[in-house]
């Protein structure tokens, strides 16, 4: 599919890219990986032909269709997701074109090469016209929009109403439609929440087209890709394997090099210590200078430098706070309804939370539940109903997600830290900054000129420079490399204090939390279980969803329902009951959830006899398992329920 020969791009003195050599097959599944500003995002550019370059080709078949999706672009405001969608099929449209075209010139044909010619792009144009599915245009759409997370009512609205995430995300959409031969895919999961992101994946896995995919969740890389590419230093590495398998490929190589290498110096010795030895003996004057000959032919053996720079973040011990960090109390929030004149969107009602000194949480939940806005109301950003409560001499970090952009773009990388330290943390500020990799000149830039990855470090460590006791951290990882992410996860591990985390990074959250808390039907819910199994509790619950819906329109059909065989007696007598069972669930789940607050609050005060707290924490992992089985429960029959109203 594409050649790539001596590839070569310098920024002003610095080699991007130093005669870089590769092949792009027709199956090739390649994760595109480096160092933030190692020039991953440039290589792609190139690759979909918007980057110059100094020299060497790019060649390509003239067939060949590509999807390119960058981390930043611009957007047709006028249109709405669905318009953006649809002209993923313009092909379509210039295919027929073609097609009529064809086929009135094959009719006119006057030697056998013309006619096969004509007929071999006849051909060519059928089988693009299959592959994009051009016949059902609006059912694509519409599954790939709900796929992907929009809910109907959005897939109508103006792209200016839409945040910048929503607006890719249609763009997306577009990209998939348009099934390209080759899809380029730079940091496609930023916007995604994590139903979204295991969707994208579930369809990636099987999409007929070659990937380049630049990603720094390792999970996605290592589901989606079999070869992994990496741009390190101007040198592109090339190994047919996915990212996890790469990184121990790559320490085994470099110890085999290291070793060849120890063992290549010794025989270099051993030879020039014998040349010393002979040179000066007329008998030996022969072997000597065939010893020197050999030694200048030796192709010597280069061990390669690994950039070993890297983050070193060490939270500073946490001061003392009391038991509860924070409380959360019949919180209620609603937006006004942009769609519905008069009415309001409901974000929370009745919200309940306490968070424990030293807890690591993490909020979960589609895009749109409330996890930034909960963040926001703790932090005062807010208006809200109910009653927020921190705890005593609790101390507060906070990372926004648009953290790396509030910090004033004029002030140097130096006068931001020494901003954000404490009164006795200033004479680290230097030692603070070269722990996040900002050393000699780096310092003096401002704060304008820095990339995304390099703010999200400048903004981490402003929070290092002050004594804290809670995080609240909204995507902190947004901008950080795999390497970044990974230190950054060791340090939360060993942090003393509270937590309280936004996070859609799968591999960054498995084993990071004590507790997950989703935030689902307005609601804040403790799940007892890692990542990867509420993603896949979700996953089994929504499948079972799309199966009854699927087999309900299979029975049901719009054109039919006069004609069902249950009348509309039957069917109300049904919804009745399944909704009599979800209230009664509800309550169920009510009464147990105020149990478990209530037993929380008692351990948590003390002053308990060993018998009676030994009994109490019996009981809490006894209410966490019932919460757990009446809320499968209730899902599964809010799930009938909602199946059984869309029958009406």
């Amino acid at each position: 599919m594409i050649t790539v020969q001596g590839l070569t791009l310098h920024f002003g003195q610095r080699p991007m890219f130093d005669d870089f050599n590769f092949f792009i097959g027709a199956d090739d599944r390649i994760g595109l990986v480096g160092r933030n500003g190692a020039g991953k995002s440039t290589l792609l550019k190139t690759l979909a032909g918007v980057q110059p370059y100094d020299k060497g080709t790019i060649g390509k078949p003239k067939e060949l269709t590509m999807g390119y999706l960058p981390q930043e672009m611009a957007h047709n405001l006028n249109l709405t997701p669905w318009q953006v969608a649809e002209k993923a099929f313009e092909e379509a449209l210039t295919l027929n074109a073609s097609l009529e075209r064809i086929e009135k010139d094959l009719e006119k044909a006057t030697t056998d090469e013309e006619a096969i010619e004509l007929a071999t792009l006849l051909a060519h144009a059928h089988e693009r016209l299959n592959a994009i599915g051009a016949a059902d245009h609006d059912m694509q759409i519409e599954r790939m929009l709900k796929g992907i997370g929009f809910v109907e009512k959005d897939m109508h609205r103006l792209m200016s109403e839409l945040s910048g995430g929503w607006r890719m995300r249609a763009e997306l959409a577009r990209l998939l439609l348009m099934r390209p031969d080759l899809l380029l895919l730079d940091e496609p999961t930023n916007h995604l929440d994590l139903p979204a992101i295991q969707w994208l994946e579930d369809l990636l896995r099987s999409y007929p087209a070659a990937l380049v995919l630049i990603s720094h969740d390792k999970t996605f890389l290592d589901r989606l890709t079999k070869r992994t590419l990496e741009v390190a230093g101007g040198k592109l590495i090339d190994r047919k394997v996915p990212w996890s398998q790469y990184v121990e490929l790559r320490k085994v190589e470099r110890e085999q090099q290291a070793s060849a290498a120890k063992d290549q110096q010794r025989y270099i010795k051993e030879t020039t210590d014998l040349i010393n030895k002979f040179r000066a003996k007329a008998s030996k004057a022969a072997f000597a200078q065939s010893l020197i000959t050999k030694l200048d032919k030796l192709e010597r053996i280069e061990v390669e430098d690994e950039d070993l720079r890297k983050m070193l973040v060490k939270f500073p011990p946490a001061p003392s706070s009391g038991k509860i960090v924070a409380e959360v109390k019949g919180v209620s929030k609603a937006y006004p309804d942009k769609n519905r004149p008069g009415e309001v969107k409901q974000i929370f009602r009745n919200a309940e939370l306490t968070i424990a000194k030293g807890e690591h949480l993490a909020l979960v939940g589609a895009n749109g539940t409330g996890k930034s806005t909960l963040v926001r109301m703790i932090m005062g950003e807010e208006p809200f109903e109910g009653e927020i409560r921190l705890g005593h001499n609790v101390i507060i970090g906070y990372y926004a997600q648009d953290m790396p952009e509030r910090m004033p773009p004029q002030n140097t990388v130096m006068e931001t830290a020494e901003y954000a330290a404490s009164e006795e943390n200033r004479l680290r500020v230097r030692a603070m900054l070269g722990a996040f990799m900002f050393s000699g000149e780096d310092v003096d830039k401002k704060v304008k000129v820095l990339s995304g990855g390099e703010r999200a470090r400048l903004a981490l460590c402003c929070m290092l420079l002050k004594p804290l006791n809670f995080l609240i951290l909204d995507e902190p990882t947004h901008h950080l490399d795999i390497q970044s992410k990974d230190v950054l996860k060791e340090a939360l591990k060993n942090y003393e204090g509270a937590f309280l985390l936004v996070s859609h990074d799968r591999d960054f959250l498995t084993g990071l939390t004590t507790r997950l808390l989703e935030l689902d039907d307005h609601r804040i819910r403790d799940q007892h279980m890692d990542i990867l199994e509420l993603i896949e509790k979700r996953k089994a619950l929504q499948g079972a969803d799309i199966g009854k819906s699927s087999t309900a329109q299979a029975k049901v059909p719009k054109s039919e329902k006069n004609t069902d065989q249950r009348d509309k007696r039957d069917r109300e007598k049904e919804r009745r009951k399944a909704q009599n069972a979800v209230e009664r669930l509800e309550k169920q789940l009510a009464e147990l959830e105020k149990e478990e607050k209530q037993l929380q609050a008692e351990v948590m005060k003390g002053g308990l006899a060993n018998d009676a707290l030994q009994k109490g924490y019996e009981r809490l992992g006894q209410l966490a398992q019932d919460i757990a089985k009446v809320m499968e429960q209730w899902e599964g029959a809010s799930a009938e329920l909602q199946g059984l109203s869309e029958e009406m």
